[in-house]
């Protein structure tokens, strides 16, 4: 069995005390190369490593170097520079990376690199802006410069190399990174492990300008059991003494419910548009049963789908409005489910809050007091 190398130790020192980075890393593809300083990722979220000169740096510089390069991946660094000077918007994203996983304790930040208070709480192009416009190697901002502005070795290092991304490329990389950010949080907030600048961090990325149905994509996908299993070793690491994880090959989640509110407010229109969006979503999330239950002051109609099966719910007319009946009658059948997903227009009573999780896709400005709301928007 040959000696573990220190990138090993710092993958699994990841995957143990920072879930939400595993959760980001152990998906990224990962290739040796001696001509850059320590580490880089290229516009496409492969990273990059030096492996002589990572060799000599502490395990916790490691652990910072490949944090750090994941978040390029997740900002969206490369797509995002647009037409700025290629250097300096790297190192304002530098900037923006550094005071954050300082802030969350993330590692130890590998000497001379780019440092400034308060970085983590502007954008990344708020940055840039505050950067002289002659300076694009990052002088005159933070303590840091080393090596000539080139962060003590980590150099420039968003890569400007390969085809450019398309913007279908771009876009489906941005419903990607939100997906795997919501899978990441919800893995490291099981665990207790999400300091709050990450769990910030992730809020912002993810609810930024966000529709509807994105939005309740990311609170379902984020209850999947699409992260790391123990149950197969990653086979690429045993050779090396390291234990690590596996990713599951495919996303799975409990049982869900989905909760139509057949009071008559809810169009046979809406119900159309919020179904397409529904059926793609069930599909990504792999339920193993799907529970669609049509409820005005009661349930009057329930309809399973097995996993697998295309989920498609129905119009029907019903009299009042009270969810909560809902709840009870899933408390009263024994079903345990994942999570609960209401269709309502939000003119209802609300009950106490049961045990288990509910989304509330509201089609109106109410807002529900207590689980996740998400506002229903039709586009046109």
């Amino acid at each position: 069995m040959r000696n573990v190398s220190k990138l090993d130790k710092a993958k699994a020192a990841i995957v143990l005390d920072n879930p939400f980075f595993a959760s980001i890393l152990l998906r990224r593809p990962m290739v040796a190369r001696e001509d850059i300083p320590l580490f880089a990722i290229n516009q496409r979220g492969t990273i990059y490593y030096n492996p002589k000169n990572i060799e000599a740096l502490p395990v916790p510089q490691i652990v910072w170097g490949l944090c750090h390069e994941c978040m390029h991946y997740m900002g969206q660094h490369a797509a995002r520079q647009q037409a700025r000077k290629h250097k300096k918007w790297n190192y304002a994203t530098d900037y923006f990376i550094n005071d954050t996983l300082t802030s969350a304790k993330v590692g130890e930040p590998i000497p001379a690199t780019l440092q400034m208070d308060g970085a983590k709480d502007k954008s990344c192009e708020a940055i840039y802006d505050e950067m002289p416009d002659n300076d694009d190697n990052g002088s005159g901002q933070g303590d840091g410069q080393g090596d000539g502005g080139n962060q003590g070795g980590m150099g420039d290092d968003i890569l400007q190399e390969g085809t450019p991304m398309t913007e279908s490329e771009i876009k489906e990389q941005a419903a990607q990174t939100k997906i795997e950010i919501a899978e990441a949080a919800q893995a490291a907030k099981m665990r207790g492990k999400l300091p709050a600048a990450l769990a910030e961090y992730a809020a912002d990325v993810l609810d930024a300008k966000t529709p509807w149905h994105d939005i309740l994509e990311r609170f379902m996908v984020g209850m999947t059991n699409m992260d790391s299993t123990w149950a197969r070793p990653n086979r690429r690491f045993i050779p090396s003494g390291v234990y690590l994880p596996s990713m599951a090959k495919q996303p799975t989640m409990g049982e869900l419910v989905v909760q139509i509110d057949v009071s008559g407010s809810i169009s046979k229109q809406e119900l159309a548009y919020y179904n397409g969006h529904l059926k793609r979503i069930v599909s990504q999330c792999n339920p193993e049963k799907v529970h669609a239950i049509y409820v005005d002051t009661q349930v009057q109609k329930h309809v399973v789908f097995e996993q697998g099966e295309e989920v498609d719910l129905e119009f029907y007319s019903g009299g009042g409005t009270h969810m909560p009946a809902g709840f009870d009658w899933v408390e009263e059948e024994g079903i345990e489910p994942d999570a609960v997903v209401v269709l309502t227009d939000g003119y209802t009573g609300w009950g106490e809050q049961p045990d288990f999780p509910v989304i509330w896709c509201i089609s109106s400005d109410v807002q529900a007091p207590y689980g996740e709301n998400v506002h229903f928007e039709m586009e046109h």
